[in-house]
């Protein structure tokens, strides 16, 4: 059972990098990174740096959601057009994450409490952590989460296809 975990962890870590490699390689072009350099992005100091729309990547804009401007605050992004619906936090540590806003016990929404940052599920008391995580059960299973960066006045997730 151990070696089954280790070669699984060495096969998760060279996926990821394979990943990012063909990420920092796919349609780098000059006139890309010209058009996508902005004045504020949190993307180097968190490690999240977003794409393209067509790779995935939506975006939001904060006046529409001004809690995500401070540490501490969160919102339920819905777009229906990308099937997207999550909640997004803004981290103490000034990052930003965000979860799928539906239980995994049941069909319930989560809600964030900031004071304690966790979610939590009111139906049945499921509680998960920022990154989606399960802290106490009935849930078993995560909740999934989404690359997220900011990047000027926007808030881009990454929702895959």
């Amino acid at each position: 059972m151990r070696s089954e975990l280790d070669r699984r962890a060495v096969l998760g870590s060279l996926l990821h990098g394979t990943c990012a490699l063909a990420a920092l390689c796919a349609g780098c072009g000059p006139e890309w990174r010209e058009a996508t350099v902005l004045p504020y992005s949190d993307a180097e100091a968190c490690g999240v740096t977003p794409g393209r729309p067509e790779e995935g990547w939506v975006e939001v804009k904060l006046s529409e959601y001004p809690a995500l401007r401070k540490p501490g605050g969160s919102a339920v992004v819905r777009v229906p057009e990308a099937l997207l619906d999550v909640v997004v936090i803004h981290t103490a540590s000034g990052c930003l994450s965000a979860v799928w806003h539906i239980c995994t016990h049941g069909d319930c929404h989560v809600d964030y409490v900031p004071g304690q940052a966790l979610l939590e599920c009111p139906c049945h008391g499921s509680r998960f952590a920022e990154d989606g995580r399960v802290l106490l059960g009935p849930a078993t299973r995560p909740l999934q989460a989404f690359r997220v960066a900011r990047v000027d006045d926007s808030v881009w997730i990454h929702r895959p296809r």
